[in-house]
């Protein structure tokens, strides 16, 4: 990464002196493109012009307008080799002590446009303010969502490359619509978005370019523009599942924790909600366009659910499933989600389990103080077992999740079950501090919930081979070294829906795992194989409750090793 910094500027003689000092402080060479100006800013950005010392000055003799002046700025900047432009307004509106943060973070994300998120203080004229808001709102619409929280900042890190391509291409807004619409089009073209919160004031004898009739009818038009370049990219978006930006290659084969559960947050908060109000059936209802949304959008879950059933069909020596199975099984995931929100409503009760062996209580395998190590599976919905579990006894829950996922499902339980007794416990792989943490919950008698179904990113080398309906597939090892490490019994539990009621399976694997020195990976196996086994007979019986929408059966390394 080269960064320089690229000021526009027309008759702001008084504040740009001042910011081309605070930036050269930086040691950031500084290119300035004087849009036009009046003599006596001509003066100041000829007197400032100074190569040998990083200021390079260019002049506009007429007034092309901001966007002109920028892009001027940046292609400038590239002949010179730079790949980033910080581009700062020669008003003295932005807080330069933010140079330093805006330039880490632009480090570490070389890829993204990294944005100043705009906070005003009282200096801000009541129009202006107004006027952003409405912006705002046609960006999230352009956009089709809100991850743009202010497009009309003139404080920016922008990737070079990507920002003349997009302005070669498709010309972009020369004045006032410029800043939003660049942002917008680098968005579709899926370069990211970071906001850094930056001060922003009017200062006193400012001077301000903005023409209130004319820019507001070119913001007008621009949004227009956008608006219909939105609808023009809608079929790309929805194929490519809810996401802006050029083709992906749909064969290519994604690890499980790189496919995006997407919406899980607002989706659940908002059935939630419709839950409380309507109950399940007005739930179900609203969900259903829903589901069906994600099947038509979802090629790489459509393709994994054709493949899992057709496993299951040929095992049980049943016709090949048609899209209505696969639809089914789509819509089924759905309804789990509903007894997810159920269970943590408090809607579920121990009267709606069939529990095996005519057990009065989930405590009937142990002792009720016994730490154990629940195996659980994307299979069911063992969110009843961890929700009723949670309420039965002053006692917690642990349930170990892939981080991306932790604080997701984490916001929607606290927003479902603020009174829940489980703990969320962020993993990638199973190391020294995780094991401590969890051997002092197990010394207090309390449960921990690992699912042992899917491996990790990056953990392909941490895995062992066992057949599952008719061809191996890789499981962690992680779970059992876990149950090694913490010396508890070790049950196998999935819960399901059968009708108005649920089924719960619950078999102890091992009163104690030992993973011998020199015979580890063999023991591992034969565990795997053992819960492999007890897991199968599950799935096919109830093929429509499995919940891995990915290829399981996949042989390859993961892509970043």
């Amino acid at each position: 990464m080269k960064l320089c910094a690229v000021i526009p500027t027309h008759n702001h003689s008084t504040m740009l002196e001042s910011v081309v000092k605070r930036i050269r402080e930086h040691d950031i060479p500084v290119f300035i493109v004087d849009d036009g100006s009046d003599a006596q800013t001509q003066t100041v950005v000829a007197d400032l012009h100074a190569p040998n010392d990083g200021i390079f000055c260019q002049r506009l003799d007429d007034n092309a307008g901001k966007g002109v002046a920028v892009m001027t700025g940046m292609a400038g900047a590239a002949r010179h080799g730079f790949t980033h432009a910080f581009q700062i307004d020669a008003d003295g509106q932005h807080d330069l002590d933010r140079i330093s943060d805006m330039i880490e973070i632009a480090t570490k994300s070389p890829a993204a446009l990294v944005t100043g998120l705009p906070v005003y203080d009282d200096s801000i004229p009541t129009g202006r303010k107004i006027g952003r808001w409405i912006t705002h709102v046609w960006v999230w619409i352009e956009t089709l969502s809100l991850h743009i929280r202010d497009s009309m900042c003139g404080f920016r890190v922008y990737p070079i490359g990507p920002s003349l391509d997009v302005w070669r291409r498709h010309g972009i807004g020369h004045r006032m619509d410029f800043d939003t619409e660049i942002m917008v089009r680098l968005f579709w073209q899926g370069v990211p978005v970071i906001h850094v919160p930056t001060n922003v004031t009017y200062p006193l004898g400012n001077t301000s370019n903005f023409r209130m009739w004319r820019d507001n009818v070119r913001i007008s038009w621009m949004h227009t523009r956008l608006v219909c370049g939105m609808l023009a990219r809608l079929p790309r978006y929805i194929a490519q599942g809810g996401r802006f930006g050029p083709p992906t290659d749909r064969n290519s084969n994604h690890h499980w924790s790189e496919i995006d559960e997407r919406g899980i947050y607002w989706g659940m908060r908002f059935l939630g909600q419709v839950y409380r109000f309507g109950g399940r059936k007005l739930c179900l209802a609203a969900m259903s366009p829903i589901i069906a949304y994600f099947f038509l959008t979802g090629r790489t879950a459509r393709a994994a659910s054709k493949d899992f059933l057709e496993r299951v069909a040929k095992h049980n020596d049943k016709p090949r499933p048609t899209w209505r199975d696969s639809f089914a099984h789509f819509m089924r995931f759905g309804e789990s989600a509903l007894d997810k929100i159920a269970a943590w409503c408090g809607e579920m009760k121990l009267d709606d389990l069939d529990l095996p062996d005519d057990a009065d209580s989930l405590f009937s395998y142990i002792p009720r103080d016994q730490a154990i190590i629940l195996f659980v599976s994307h299979f069911g919905n063992i969110e009843l077992v961890r929700a009723i579990a949670s309420r039965d006894r002053n006692f917690r829950v642990n349930v170990l999740l892939h981080q991306k996922n932790a604080a997701r499902f984490g916001r929607v339980l606290q927003q479902l079950a603020p009174e829940s007794q489980v703990d969320l416990i962020e993993v990638s792989e199973i190391g020294p501090d995780t094991a401590i943490l969890l051997r002092e919950k197990a010394e207090r008698g309390e449960w921990i919930v690992i699912a042992a179904d899917r491996v990790a990113i990056g953990a392909r080398d941490k895995s062992v081979s066992v057949p599952f309906i008719g061809q191996n597939a890789s499981f962690p090892q992680g779970p059992f070294i876990l149950a090694h490490l913490l010396q508890c019994p070790v049950y196998m539990v999935a819960a399901w829906r059968e009708g108005r009621r649920f089924n719960i399976s619950w078999e102890k694997l091992s009163e104690r795992i030992d993973l011998p020195r020199n015979d580890r990976t063999a023991k591992i196996t034969e565990h795997a194989r053992t819960y492999a086994s007890w897991l199968e007979k599950l799935v096919v019986q109830q093929p429509l409750q499995w919940f891995n929408f990915y290829d399981f059966w996949a042989d390859k390394k993961d892509n970043n090793e």
